[in-house]
């Protein structure tokens, strides 16, 4: 059984004639005739009561006709659905980011990837990078903005930017007149912290380990916004991502020195398929987006 054969049935079907069926086609009349019998042998059934002036359905025809025209109706509609995403007009992007995807690399190449394909719908998944990269091994999300530290040899990475980590304490605390602090500094204070950030808490470790200093987190929440609200009310303070908080007016920000940095990168899986939508992200940063702007 042959889509071809599939489709003259139908329009024998709609016009009641193998001739006037074969003019719609722009095909011979006994292509059309020679189809539909074959596909009446394929079946062992007579779609078409030949005895009338017209060319009927019989009551076979009409049950055939049915499913034909919904199955038709499918491939129709896939096939404007495939040629959609080939011409990114359509299709998703499974897009994971880490608890620190508002920082501004992130937010600027997720905008200007709208602007530029605003039909393609981005669903993002929210995790550490870890568990992020293990996804993307798994091929349950196309790609990942993910911070260096543990990478992988089944992923490719294409540098974003890095992002100096700062302090961050409520307008009435201590060290709001500071320029800067220093990791012993915080021997005494409450920290709050992210759950799950490997490598977030594995840099901060490294720099109290270095000096000497324990971390007295108190605590963890999922979300950077949480935290700052935590530390807003004195709960304790926070180490993040200067893009995330230097416009908090809720927040003071404090330089810590030597300085932290978190360095992001776009992770995708090396030896597998890239969508359309996953291409067109790695495109725009391949030819570079202005982090300035």
């Amino acid at each position: 059984m042959e889509i071809r054969q599939l489709e003259y049935f139908l329009m024998v079907s709609k016009v009641n004639s193998f001739t006037r069926a074969a003019e719609r086609l722009y095909v011979s009349q006994p292509a059309v005739t020679n189809a539909v019998r074959a596909l009446e042998d394929e079946l062992g059934i007579k779609l078409f009561d030949r005895n009338q002036k017209q060319a009927l359905l019989t009551s076979e025809g009409h049950i055939f006709y049915a499913h034909v025209e919904k199955l038709m109706h499918g491939i129709s509609n896939t096939l404007q659905e495939i040629n959609a995403i080939k011409n990114l007009s359509g299709g998703v992007l499974r897009l994971g980011l880490t608890p620190f995807g508002g920082i501004h690399s992130c937010v600027l190449l997720i905008k200007k990837y709208m602007e530029s394909y605003p039909n393609i719908k981005i669903a993002v998944h929210e995790d550490s990078t870890e568990n992020l990269q293990k996804l993307l091994v798994e091929d349950q999300i196309d790609t990942a903005i993910v911070f260096s530290g543990k990478e992988i040899s089944a992923l490719s990475y294409i540098s974003l930017d890095q992002q100096e980590l700062i302090l961050c304490c409520e307008r009435q605390h201590r060290f709001r007149r500071r320029n800067v602090v220093k990791i012993e500094d915080l021997k005494d204070e409450s920290l709050i912290f992210l759950n799950d950030a490997s490598i977030y808490k594995q840099k901060l470790e490294a720099a109290f380990n270095d000096v000497g200093v324990s971390m007295n987190v108190n605590l963890e929440a999922n979300h950077v916004q949480t935290i700052k609200n935590f530390v807003a009310t004195g709960c304790g303070v926070a180490i993040l991502p200067e893009g995330l908080c230097e416009f908090d007016e809720n927040l003071v920000t404090v330089a810590i020195d030597p300085p932290i940095y978190l360095h992001s990168m776009m992770a995708y899986k090396t030896n597998r398929h890239q969508s359309h939508a996953t291409e067109a992200i790695l495109n725009l940063l391949k030819n570079g987006v202005d982090s300035n702007e």
